[in-house]
């Protein structure tokens, strides 16, 4: 039941009283139908819930494995560019070397041209320049399969001059707007792979060609998408597994649950039987014996008066006065142990037995009830007990004036609210370690979930209390 639906009286409305209160929750629930839903079906809600999680989590592992694994790919594939370069400069570019490319000599370019043109630049590769560093800290292309380039002076970017000095292999996206690539213009995105070479006199050339990033990105993508069946796999797998382990622990639970409900009605009906058999023990016994002694009190009373011995029938009458008070706390007792008028007169005259004992005291109690409410034999024990218990604090540890006690039926539930104005306490002391008076309503939560309802209460200090049990009308 909604906290909403919880705090409005039998009119439908919220009383003033109602913003004054802080909730504390000792077994919260949300009416979804006239039969709430308890034990396997909160447990498959919750088995449902860790399948609906544990499969984002996969989905989110699944699309994080995938988005590592093709930039993994990715990766590898920019390495094989830069083998494949390595093997070039090593196997193709570096035996036709001569230092004739550096005064520009026409052999030494057909040389090359015969060992570069149609056979390296024949795949990928779409462009092949040998760099020259000159005394201005510049770079002269000795050598280009486009013979435009031949002779042209620029200034590389500063990756590409610590790749010369530090004898390293390095790869870049090509810049199409640098000078230099101006004759690569319109091929695309162009992958830049450079090194350094030797000529036979010990010359440092840079070595660079261009390939087509289409080809590694299509290379990446065949690495990456074998990544993708292992990784679903591995996810699926582990779904798999773990699937039958929650469905068994949860069935478990609600093994435990049910036997944890069934122990509950058991303690109670034991209870209510234990209260009979006291009960009946108490009237039968104690009681007649008490009612029989005040009457011999009478009458050893009456019997002195007309002896003229004032004094002892003063005496025996005090004493006969006292014994039937006490015996009407017996009564009393009898009363809140096992409450006949439950069964003999049904829940409303209860709840109005229930109330004389208050009044009895100076507080000012009110019920305010049908005259008939349409409920089972366990449902009307568990609102006497939830009320007596409520009531008993309100004696023992409210000091309150006053206190409303009001029962209404609302879309197949039974509601009840007390409600008094004394000293309240701290919510939280509910669900911390419970002490005094406030055991009893924590204990009651369980006797509501078993009857398929909810107990909440809700306090301010020094602004009253509020307890609220909602069960279903069966």
């Amino acid at each position: 039941m909604t906290a909403q639906a919880l705090s409005r009286g039998p009119g439908g409305t919220a009383p003033e009283a109602e913003q004054r209160f802080r909730w504390a929750r000792l077994n919260p629930g949300r009416r979804t139908s006239t039969r709430p839903p308890v034990g396997t079906p909160g447990t498959r809600r919750a088995l449902l819930r860790f399948i609906a999680a544990s499969m984002m989590v996969d989905a989110l592992l699944g699309l994080g494995g995938v988005a590592v694994s093709r930039n993994a790919a990715r990766d590898e594939s920019i390495n094989d560019a830069r083998q494949v370069t390595r093997v070039l400069a090593r196997a193709v570019v570096t035996p036709n070397l001569t230092d004739g490319l550096l005064a520009g000599d026409s052999a030494s370019i057909q040389r090359l041209d015969r060992a570069v043109v149609k056979r390296v630049t024949a795949g990928s590769v779409v462009r092949v320049k040998l760099w020259a560093p000159t005394k201005l800290g510049r770079f002269r292309v000795v050598y280009s399969d486009d013979h435009r380039l031949i002779g042209a002076v620029y200034r590389l970017e500063a990756d590409e001059e610590e790749a010369l000095r530090g004898n390293r292999v390095e790869a870049d996206l090509s810049d199409a707007s640098r000078p230099e690539n101006q004759f690569e213009r319109g091929r695309g995105r162009l992958l830049e792979v450079y090194l350094p070479v030797t000529t036979p006199s010990g010359s440092r050339l840079l070595f660079e060609t261009y390939a087509r990033y289409s080809t590694v990105t299509a290379r990446a993508a065949r690495i990456w998408k074998q990544f993708i069946p292992i990784t679903l796999g591995a996810l699926l797998g582990l779904q798999l597994i773990q699937l039958p382990l929650a469905w068994s622990m949860a069935r478990r639970l609600d093994g435990s649950l049910r036997e944890r409900e069934r122990l509950v009605q058991r303690v109670a009906e034991v209870s209510d039987v234990e209260r009979r058999r006291i009960s009946s023990d108490l009237h039968d016994g104690v009681v007649q014996d008490l009612a029989a002694t005040s009457y011999a009190l009478v009458g050893a009373a009456e019997q002195a008066a007309r002896s003229g011995d004032s004094p002892q029938a003063d005496t025996l009458r005090d004493a006969g006065a006292a014994i039937r008070g006490s015996i009407r706390s017996l009564r009393s007792l009898l009363v809140e142990i096992y409450p006949p008028s439950l069964q003999r007169a049904g829940l409303p005259t209860a709840l109005h037995d229930l109330l004389a004992p208050l009044r009895a005291r100076g507080i000012a109690a009110t019920l305010s009830i049908p005259d008939e409410v349409p409920v089972g034999r366990q449902t009307s024990e568990v609102v006497f007990r939830v009320a007596q218990e409520a009531l008993r604090n309100v004696v023992t540890h409210s000091r309150a004036e006053s206190v409303e006690l009001s029962v209404w039926l609302q879309d197949g539930w039974l509601v009840l609210n007390v409600i008094d104005e004394g000293v309240g306490f701290e919510p939280d002391a509910l669900t911390a370690a419970p002490a005094g008076g406030h055991v009893g309503l924590s204990l009651l939560r369980d006797l509501a979930r078993a009857a398929g309802g909810g107990l909440d209460v809700r306090s301010t200090p020094g602004k009253g209390t509020r307890v609220e049990l909602e069960v279903p009308c069966r």
